[in-house]
């Protein structure tokens, strides 16, 4: 197949990695040409289905009691956007509706999309019609009528990154602002840990994104980078703490494993004790690695702000 950026058709064998919940081995393949990693195999099957983690379909309910941690952390990202003037906004991939719904508390008249109405059973739950179904380039909202469009860890999920970045351009206003998140598959914690990096996370990711490989993509849809972050609180420490567990052989699910335990569930659970040591011990090394890894452009995530050339 073609590489959605350079359109080179020559792929080389870059890692394998196995599925976390089933363990089926998946291979990635690198760009020869421009670096862009992609999960090998059909790129053409619904990416509805790429978005169940384990036995989870609605996104408000796939971490079961643990749900309210990353509630808090989509009002963290939407916190960012609370000072600036309220518009319109569009997420896609929205899950459950928490960035959206902290969006519109301060004023914004919000909208988002998911792949398939079981995904998007809590944010419908909460936002109505104004969470659509299906891809972004089909929903069939007018050109330039929104003020941000935000791809939270979405883009790497997608069939066609790039047809879904260029559906965003046609979106935004001339002055209004696109944002993307992703894994950095130029991270430190990637180097580190190789196949057993969790934010790999074969095969629910089909791209495996790099700084240079993400811009280009921005630039081909005719949008230019005005800032580039490489911290992430939701996505930085958290993989470093659990690549060293896989390297321990302690499981590469195991706090997808523990979180979805009621906290009664949680107190019999003996993975429970046995890594709790472990969490306490690595949480304030990892958090200090991922910082000094992010100021040096090497950061778990890549978080990209964009705007109409």
């Amino acid at each position: 197949m073609d590489c959605p950026i350079c359109h080179n058709e020559s792929w080389q064998a870059f890692l394998v990695a196995q599925d976390m919940y089933t363990g089926v081995a998946h291979p990635i393949h690198r760009c020869t040409q421009c670096g862009l990693a992609r999960t090998a195999g059909d790129q053409t099957s619904s990416s509805a289905q790429s978005y169940v983690y384990g036995d989870s379909t609605d996104a408000g309910t796939r971490f079961g009691p643990m749900q309210w941690l990353l509630h808090a952390l989509r009002w963290v990202r939407a916190r960012k956007f609370v000072g600036r003037q309220p518009g319109r906004a569009l997420d896609v991939g929205c899950g459950d509706g928490s960035f959206l719904v902290a969006l519109a508390q301060h004023g914004w008249e919000v909208f988002g999309t998911e792949l398939s109405e079981s995904i998007a059973t809590t944010a419908k739950r909460r936002l109505g019609n104004r969470v659509l179904v299906g891809a972004i380039e089909l929903c069939g909202h007018r050109g330039a009528s929104f003020d941000l469009v935000t791809f939270w860890h979405v883009l790497e999920h997608l069939d066609d990154p790039q047809k879904a970045l260029a559906e965003a351009r046609r979106l935004v206003k001339p002055d209004g602002t696109v944002v993307v998140a992703v894994p950095n598959v130029e991270s430190l914690q990637a180097h580190l840990f190789k196949q057993d990096w969790l934010h790999l996370d074969v095969p629910r990711h089909r791209w495996h994104f790099d700084t240079h490989t993400l811009s280009t993509l921005a630039e081909r849809c005719d949008l230019r980078v005005t800032c580039i972050r490489h911290f992430s609180l939701e996505y930085g420490p958290f993989g470093i703490v659990q690549g060293f567990a896989s390297k321990f052989g302690l499981g590469h699910a195991l706090f997808t494993r523990l979180v979805r335990l009621s906290p009664f569930q949680l107190l019999r659970e003996p993975l429970f004790w046995i890594h709790l040591p472990l969490v306490a011990l690595a949480i304030i090394p990892s958090f200090l690695l991922e910082l000094v890894a992010a100021s040096i452009g090497r950061g778990g995530a890549i978080v990209i702000v964009l705007r109409p050339r």
